[in-house]
């Protein structure tokens, strides 16, 4: 019976070698990819580019959607934070506990990762790596075939598993040695190196601690509009999200029905999504944003209110607010 592991998949090109790397050897691979919180709730991972990246290298996949759980271990991770709201530390432990509790439900014999020594300063020096090996709970089963004649054999490679020697040892942040085995085992298809996770955005990262300080009850939902739109805190209990272009509008009403208000323009301007409680003085206000960064031809140009989807009537612009009063809202 060939060895089983399942493989920590990124879309990366790390993650699709290490695959390689291992079905080379005729260990039958199976991988896991993460689908990150910023996602919209009907964002389909399967037919993502990184999907077709694995299906051409014959790696199947699973998708796990991050929820409310990782979003707790956001709000209050053991390892801290980064320069921002990433956790990157607790947040790798986290992948490689569901990865492995992946590998214990289906029989499978560790977990890969597509990891280099050296390759990012938080999560990928050798003491951290071997701390997030035991924090994990896979101490000996966790196996980073790009890197792995730098670290001491794994249970699977003293098992004769794997076999270690033809495996790499490749380190440091630059991509050449990777570059050139990608080239030796015919990928040509791959997506480039990330520009960086989205906990790590000064912006977004005060958008997260706003969100997990001022809304217990907060939904995924909620996780995705923070990419989106301009945000502003009006009060402890009233935030809005003002859409910058078509593209953010059209999410934006696509999930207003959780909205306590959504202002919806009849001319050329930005959605606005209300959540907190709301008068008729903030409805107003609410209005005069739209009018800030729209074009209404007067201040009589209205907006469609829908609360919770339902629609209440129409609303005039008003005076376009200033951007004095705006700026001070600003998360």
């Amino acid at each position: 019976m060939a060895p089983r592991g399942i493989l920590l998949y990124s879309g990366g090109l790390d993650s699709l070698l290490a695959g390689r790397l291992l079905m080379e050897q005729g260990v039958e691979v199976e991988g896991i990819m993460f689908v990150l919180p910023f996602a919209a709730p009907d964002y389909r991972p399967e037919e993502s580019p990184q999907a077709a990246y694995a299906r051409d290298n014959g790696i199947p996949l699973r998708f796990f959607r991050l929820g409310r759980e990782y979003m707790e271990m956001v709000r209050n991770p053991p390892h801290g934070y980064g320069k921002r709201s990433n956790p990157c530390i607790d947040c790798k432990i986290y992948f490689i506990r569901k990865a492995g509790e992946l590998m214990e439900s289906e029989g499978a014999d560790f977990v890969a990762t597509g990891e280099v020594v050296g390759q990012r300063p938080m999560s990928q020096t050798k003491h951290m790596m071997r701390h997030i090996e035991t924090q994990s709970g896979l101490k000996g089963r966790l196996l980073r075939p790009l890197s792995a004649r730098l670290l001491p054999p794994t249970i699977p490679e003293r098992e004769g598993l794997v076999d270690r020697e033809r495996l790499m040892g490749i380190s440091g942040r630059g991509r050449f040695a990777q570059m050139d085995l990608a080239r030796r085992m015919g990928i040509v298809e791959y997506a480039s190196p990330a520009g960086g996770c989205l906990f790590t955005d000064v912006q977004i990262a005060r958008r997260v601690r706003d969100l997990l300080e001022r809304v217990p009850d907060f939904d995924m939902t909620d996780v995705y509009l923070l990419s989106l739109g301009r945000h502003l805190r009006v009060r402890e209990d009233l935030k809005l999200i003002v859409g910058r272009n078509e593209t953010e509008n059209a999410e934006l009403e696509k999930y207003g029905s959780g909205a306590d208000a959504l202002l919806v323009p009849l001319f050329k301007g930005p959605v606005v999504f209300a959540c907190g409680g709301l008068g008729d003085d903030d409805i107003r206000f609410i209005a005069s944003v739209a009018a800030r960064y729209g074009r209404p031809s007067g201040s009589g140009d209205p907006l469609t209110l829908f609360r919770r989807g339902v629609r209440q009537g129409e609303v005039p612009a008003g005076v376009p607010a200033e951007d004095g009063a705006i700026r001070g809202l600003m998360i």
